[in-house]
């Protein structure tokens, strides 16, 4: 399987590549990536092949020609601090150039002070995509709960009154806890 990943962490999602995969982690900060080879195994241990593009994920990908990704899984927005400009309906286009037809845009929304489901549904919506929330429960081994968005193809599930994210507006009060 050919697989995008936007953030790399320790590099834990490395683990699951197996022998003939291909993963390609976007990489915001060089240090991470330090941490992730120096401190933690997973990248080492990579059964499949597994490369690292440093700089901003939307940027590289735009500059890529299309990748034909199975999955595309963006795991940059558990922080207080997300990154706006990978939840737009233009970032969400170019996510869609990347991925093969049957493909799969994966994203971890698990975020303590913020619900970006709308975020998500509302960009897929006009693009004809179909948005599943799905939530694995906690680990008693230390894994907490995490909440993911799956986007494939067919029509979406429900509308929603939520305005679309673009690179010209977005409102993150709207989407705030209560």
């Amino acid at each position: 399987r050919r697989v995008g990943i936007v953030g790399l962490g320790t590099g834990t999602l490395a683990a699951y590549a197996r022998p003939g995969d291909h993963y390609t982690f976007y990489e915001l900060d060089p240090l991470v990536l330090v941490a992730a080879e120096s401190s933690f195994t997973y990248m080492s241990a990579c059964r499949g092949r597994c490369d690292v593009v440093l700089g901003d994920a939307r940027l590289s990908l735009e500059r890529e020609p299309p990748q034909r990704f199975d999955v595309l899984i963006l795991d940059a927005f558990s922080g207080d601090a997300i990154p706006v400009h990978l939840l737009t309906r233009e970032a969400f286009r170019l996510y869609f150039r990347h991925l093969k037809p049957e493909g799969v845009l994966a994203f971890h929304i698990t975020n303590r002070y913020l619900d970006l489901a709308p975020v998500v549904a509302a960009a897929c919506e006009p693009l004809g995509k179909s948005v599943r929330l799905v939530r694995s429960e906690a680990d008693p081994r230390g894994a907490e709960d995490a909440l993911w968005a799956l986007v494939t193809g067919g029509p979406p599930l429900s509308r929603m009154r939520f305005r679309p994210w673009t690179d010209d507006y977005s409102n993150l009060l709207s989407i705030l806890r209560r």
